[in-house]
């Protein structure tokens, strides 16, 4: 074992990489010596976002879907992933794991158990994944993201950290005091939901705002991302209305798109609900309905139960086409409404997400460096 090494797992998607690269930098920083284990998708979004990180993939798949003959190639996947784990920790020979959800976290978390170092587990969605149910009995500690997390593990310490948020989110000036929207003041909304989010809101979303009074639409700016494909279609769309309008495919700078707004429109994916409450924004959740175990749903309550954002069920939305115009009347008609919900938003965020996970990562380091005394 080496004191100042820690191996970080994580799932093949930017869900689950982005935390841990985040938690990976911050431990950087503090002068330790970090390396992932994840599978071939998560190398290839390290590849794209963070191409220095060391990274060895392992072997994993998900054995809870498929007919049984993929179920049973994916255990055997697994149990590779296990062995190709092992040999990873004796090679690094780190005084901690740290796991962040997604199959591929699984095999390293066993080995560890296998080999008897400390372990930790953070769920990034309030709701909590399979995968870390099934790893929760086997870590020292699971830290969670959000304080109406469900279901909890029986048996496992659990510890509220929040999830890592970029420190420019939080240092983005509150929402300004507005006492109405004019031509001369305009609403600006911010429409943002990720590839399979954006396909579905370039319909869902200028229909609803379509039937917006005109005086209202000419209040209206509208920044929304959009699939290339259909950019010519939506950007058609609005020209048709009385809006200033913005379409793009991507965003470089979201924090600023974040910062103009006064509503936002989003998917409800963790770091989308947590980036929009350390933001301060007024917000308009439209969940995935897609999603594994409905966990979006489950994320965008962690504001909407405290009245800090909306949820529409996209279910909802395609049956009522007036819904979302009516949810969003609510708001741009009531600036104080959306002020008052920014403020409940930031304070629900978690600051000190960071820290903590870090804080509770040494705390094993500290027990790691009693036990070999």
């Amino acid at each position: 074992m080496t004191s100042n090494r820690i191996l970080l797992a994580a799932g093949g998607t930017g869900g689950h990489v982005i935390p841990a690269l985040a938690v990976c930098n911050g431990l950087r920083e503090r002068g330790f010596d970090c390396k992932f284990l994840t599978d071939i998708r998560g190398q290839a979004v390290l590849e794209k976002i963070a191409p220095e990180q060391k990274v060895s993939t392992i072997s994993a798949s998900s054995p809870v879907s498929g007919a049984f003959l993929k179920r049973l190639f994916s255990l055997f996947k697994l149990s590779f992933g296990v062995i190709q784990s092992v040999f990873y920790i004796a090679r690094f020979r780190p005084f901690c794991i740290v796991g962040f959800g997604g199959y591929p976290s699984a095999p390293p978390l066993i080995a560890a158990n296998i080999c008897q170092l400390p372990s930790l587990l953070h769920e990034q969605n309030a709701r909590v994944g399979r995968a870390n149910l099934f790893l929760a009995n086997r870590v020292k500690t699971m830290l969670l993201s959000w304080k109406n997390s469900t279901p909890l593990p029986k048996n496992t310490d659990v510890k509220l950290t929040g999830l890592p948020v970029r420190d420019v989110f939080f240092e983005l000036a509150d929402y300004p005091e507005k006492s109405y929207f004019n031509t001369d003041k305009p609403c600006h909304i911010l429409i943002i939901g990720g590839s399979l989010g954006a396909e579905i809101f370039a319909n869902l979303i200028p229909n609803a705002i379509s039937k917006l009074p005109e005086e209202v639409q000419k209040s209206l700016t509208i920044t929304q991302q959009v699939r290339s494909e259909q950019q010519s279609e939506l950007e058609a769309a609005y020209s048709a209305m009385s809006v200033t309008y913005f379409c793009s495919s991507f965003f470089t700078k979201m924090p600023d798109e974040m910062a103009k707004a006064d509503i936002i429109i989003s998917r409800a994916g963790a770091a989308s609900v947590a980036e929009i409450a350390a933001t301060g924004r007024a917000a308009i959740f439209i969940p995935f309905p897609a999603s594994l175990d409905d966990h979006q749903t489950v994320n965008a309550k962690s504001l909407t139960d405290e009245n800090a954002a909306i949820l529409v069920t996209q279910k909802e939305a395609e049956s009522d086409p007036t819904l979302l115009t009516k949810e969003l009347l609510s708001l741009i008609t009531n600036p104080q409404k959306c002020k008052q919900m920014a403020a409940k938003a930031r304070k629900l965020a978690h600051r000190d997400a960071l820290r903590k996970i870090i804080e509770t990562i040494t705390s094993c380091q500290n027990s790691a460096a009693r036990s070999a005394k």
